[in-house]
């Protein structure tokens, strides 16, 4: 699929929030940013961060959404956001920014608002993780939008339907749509659902500078399958 196809494709789903699955097609999280009229931002700072392991953490908006009633109010729940950004651990370590806040220029937080558009995430993950780094609050969402922004996701997290799914066949497209990513690039993490069966609540896409690398600290624990729930 081009990229203009893509684009129309995400644009109709945008504005239906639920429409059919039709063949293999990839969700860009680009895609979202161009729609929504911003931009990815270039990254300037990444010599800055030491070469290492990196996690990129990305939220099943609607499985979180049901499975976890205190969300209900985030904006993203009440929006209907099919998928959105948690945070990018740079590897450096946890919970050095306690009270600390991320100050980004309008522009950047219009774009960060895109994949990450609850004021307390942002902040969580800013104290949580981009803190620890050398980076300054700028420089770590530009990250963020950087990765995010190359990212191609299977077509199933994005129509608004459930779909039950082979593990192997999820793992086997993200790593047909990315370029030198493997399976061990991806560690997909699931909750119980009302009907005792797998949720998957958060894909985690692991990076070795600014190429795919294996994950460590594996969770893995969907199964051999799984259900990907879009609020349905």
């Amino acid at each position: 699929m081009s990229k203009t196809r893509l684009i129309e494709h995400f644009n109709k789903c945008l504005i239906s929030k639920k429409y059919e699955s039709k063949g293999n097609a990839a969700v860009g999280i680009t895609a979202l940013l161009l729609l929504q009229g911003a931009m990815v931002l270039p990254a300037q700072a990444a010599s800055a961060a030491k070469t290492g392991q990196r996690v990129l953490m990305i939220e099943m908006t609607p499985a979180l959404c049901s499975l976890q009633p205190t969300r209900a109010r985030m904006r993203q729940c009440l929006e209907g956001y099919s998928l959105t950004v948690s945070g990018l651990d740079m590897g450096y370590g946890e919970r050095c920014g306690r009270g600390s806040e991320p100050h980004l220029t309008p522009l950047q937080l219009k774009v960060v608002n895109r994949i990450m558009p609850d004021t307390t995430v942002r902040t969580q993950a800013w104290q949580r993780y981009g803190a620890c780094s050398p980076l300054s609050a700028s420089n770590y969402f530009r990250q963020i939008t950087n990765y995010a922004g190359d990212l191609k996701l299977p077509n199933e997290l994005n129509t608004g339907n459930s779909y039950t799914v082979l593990k192997s066949r999820f793992v086997g497209q993200m790593t047909q749509l990315n370029k030198g990513m493997s399976p061990a690039s991806v560690d997909l993490i699931c909750q119980v659902g009302t009907r005792r069966q797998m949720v998957l609540t958060d894909v985690h896409v692991c990076y070795e500078g600014s190429a795919f690398g294996a994950c460590s600290n594996v969770v893995d624990n969907c199964g051999s399958k799984f259900i990907i729930s879009g609020g349905k």
